[in-house]
C-alpha cells in the first residue's frame, strides 16, 4: 500500500479527529439502548502547510492523482514533532498459525501488546521487532500463534500508521491548494483490521 509523503512535513498542530460507530435506538421512556459497532476507532485527518514549493505541490498533488481521489487507501505516519502515546490500536486476528503481525507504527517504544484485552508477558509471549513490516511498520513476533478469531491490540509510544483516503474525491488544483494552505487536507480514516 502507498505511503503519504513523509516531506514536506505539515504544519503542526493538524487536525486529528477520533471517530468511533455506535447505534443509538431512543426509547419512549427517555432511555436509549447503545451498541459499539466497531472494536477499534478510525482516525480522520486534516493537513495544511505554511509553504510549499512548486516542486513539494506537484509531489502531493500528483499522490492524490495517483490514489484516483477518493478511491485508493494509502498509509499515513502521523508527523508529530514529539512521538505520542497511542493506546488500544488494533493490529489483527489471529488465524491459529500466523505468528508476527505488523503494529500500527513506527519507532515504537513501551509497547504492550493484548490478546483479547488480557496483556501479553513480553519476551515469554511475544518480541517486538523493529521495523520490516508493510511500510517500515515495527511487528510483533507471538512464541504461539493468536488463535482463530482472537483479536490482538496495543499500545505504545511512537508514530502511529494510519490507514486512510482522500475525503474528497473531485478537486480542482485551486480547491486542492486552498486545502493545503487553509482549511485543511481531509484524510477519511479506515478501519485497520
Amino acid at each position: 500500500m502507498a505511503l503519504y509523503p513523509e516531506t514536506p512535513i505539515p504544519q503542526y498542530p493538524y487536525d486529528i479527529t477520533e471517530v468511533w460507530k455506535t447505534t443509538i435506538t431512543p426509547f419512549d421512556s427517555g432511555r436509549e439502548q447503545r451498541r459499539q459497532k466497531q472494536v477499534f476507532p478510525k482516525y480522520d485527518i486534516a493537513f495544511s502547510y505554511n509553504t510549499l514549493t512548486l516542486t513539494e505541490f506537484n509531489l502531493l498533488w500528483n499522490f492524490y492523482h495517483a490514489r484516483r481521489g477518493a478511491y485508493a487507501a494509502f498509509y499515513v505516519y502521523l508527523p508529530d514533532p514529539d512521538p505520542a502515546s497511542w493506546e488500544g490500536l488494533g493490529v489483527g486476528t489471529g488465524d491459529g498459525e500466523t505468528r508476527i503481525f505488523d503494529l500500527p507504527g513506527k519507532s515504537t517504544s513501551s509497547q504492550k501488546i493484548y490478546i483479547n484485552g488480557v496483556e501479553q508477558v513480553v519476551t515469554v509471549q511475544y518480541s517486538i521487532l523493529i521495523g520490516g513490516g508493510e511500510e517500515n511498520s515495527d511487528r510483533v513476533q507471538f512464541v504461539t500463534a493468536p488463535a482463530e478469531n482472537e483479536i490482538i491490540s496495543c499500545d505504545f509510544a511512537g508514530y502511529m500508521r494510519n490507514r486512510c483516503r482522500f475525503a474528497n474525491d473531485k478537486m480542482t488544483r485551486t480547491q486542492f491548494a486552498h486545502a493545503l494552505y487553509s482549511t485543511g487536507l481531509e484524510l477519511k480514516g479506515l478501519a485497520m483490521i
